[in-house]
């Protein structure tokens, strides 16, 4: 019977196997979810979309910032909309990245980074290289089918000029 015994521990080793990577998957699965329902947002902020915004946020949205004062979502949309309204600039870029997720029934948590620059002109009249990273952890609620943005918590915030940080808050 040494066939067998050998073969069921092979099973076992294939099954810890499965189950050592599955978790993995079911994470890039929950992350790539999130990541979507992101780019869908900046695609709407861009094209200053508030019907397709309003899909995405819930009604009752927050965001605390990094100071601690909270804000409506309608006030978020219109900071959004301010900026997303400013002239083209080709030197502009904003990427939001997903860096966790976790679903927990009808809620998820999503810990993410929006990285935001472009060329400005600064005080000195020269032209200066500016970046802001945002880190946040949002609440996604199920609502039907879909997920919707509830409430987000700004936990970082840096901001860099010509690669030189000058006001770093948070982590």
């Amino acid at each position: 019977m040494p066939f067998p015994n050998r073969f069921n521990g092979f099973l076992a080793g294939v099954y810890a196997s499965v189950m050592l990577v599955t978790p993995v998957f079911a994470q890039a699965d929950t992350s790539a979810q999130f990541q979507a329902r992101y780019t869908e947002l900046r695609a709407a902020v861009e094209a200053h979309d508030t019907a397709a915004i309003g899909k995405i946020f819930a009604p009752d949205y927050q965001m605390t910032d990094i100071r601690g004062d909270n804000h409506t979502g309608a006030e978020v949309l219109e900071r959004m909309q301010k900026m997303a309204g400013r002239s083209a600039d080709p030197s502009r870029k904003v990427e939001t990245t997903v860096l966790a997720a976790m679903v927990s029934g009808d809620t998820a948590t999503v810990e993410q980074q929006l990285v935001g620059g472009g060329k400005r002109a600064g005080d000195d009249g020269a032209e200066h290289t500016m970046e802001l990273v945002v880190k946040s952890t949002d609440t996604w609620v199920k609502r039907g089918d879909g997920w919707v943005l509830s409430k987000s918590v700004q936990t970082g915030m840096t901001v860099k000029r010509d690669g030189e940080v000058f006001f770093q808050e948070g982590k």
